[in-house]
């Protein structure tokens, strides 16, 4: 199957790896849609993307609510065709200590880094699963794999984003569908990080060079699939 007949969803795209993804799956064929809660960011970076000879399709959609995603799943396979790649990468941060975080954002933070993740697995699955053919990724973080302090609500929702993909890579994985959770251990060179104390461009995950491995698990074959993990820059402590 070429990559032109193959459409790919980015579910949580703004500057940095979401725009790089985009990007990188277009330049290799694919036709891409982006959900994000706007669609300001997405019509330029549209622009510059079906400029260059790609396909991109950005479409503002509230990722935790199923009616808003199923529509706009509807709308991309009348437009694009059927879903065949795609990647959960959206996400919320909550950094304080646990008992000045309130319940509301504990819930909002789940909702739209794990909820969201589920309800987009359940409305693309089953098309690959007819087809027996697809990817499925899930965008982590180190604390996937630890919690650490003030980090309570942003652990707990990737740690559950984590297991998640651990069981749906077993349960579809014999149907087809290759599904695989990407620790990203470190901190993603962008225009928001540059402003962080501290953080210089050779400490840095390259957006662009995620995004490249990215495509290397979508297109891996089938006898040689990885479930899991872990981008780090080279001077990074782990």
């Amino acid at each position: 199957m070429s990559n032109e007949n193959q459409v790919a969803v980015i579910a949580g795209v703004g500057p940095g790896l979401g725009a790089s993804l985009c990007r990188t799956l277009t330049g290799a064929g694919y036709r891409v849609a982006g959900l994000a809660r706007g669609t300001a960011y997405g019509e330029q970076l549209a622009s510059e993307i079906n400029a260059a000879g790609g396909r991109f399709l950005p479409l503002a959609c509230d990722l935790t609510d199923a009616r808003a995603l199923d529509e706009s799943i509807t709308r991309i396979e009348r437009e694009l065709g059927p879903v065949s790649v795609y990647v959960h990468h959206a996400s919320q941060l909550v950094m304080n200590p646990f008992l000045e975080i309130a319940p509301d954002e504990f819930e909002s933070l789940w909702r739209i880094t794990f909820l969201a993740a589920v309800l987009g697995a359940q409305r693309v699955l089953p098309n690959m699963v007819k087809q027996q053919h697809g990817a499925l990724l899930f965008t982590g973080a180190t604390a996937a794999l630890r919690g650490g302090a003030r980090f309570a609500a942003f652990a707990s929702a990737k740690f559950a984003l984590r297991g998640l993909a651990q069981s749906l890579a077993r349960e579809f994985g014999p149907q087809g569908v290759h599904v695989a959770h990407v620790v990203i251990d470190g901190i993603i060179w962008t225009e928001r990080t540059r402003g962080f104390p501290g953080v210089t461009e050779d400490k840095c995950l390259q957006p662009d060079a995620i995004a490249q491995t990215y495509l290397q698990l979508i297109q891996q074959d089938p006898s040689a699939w990885t479930q899991e993990l872990d981008l780090r820059p080279s001077v990074e402590k782990f």
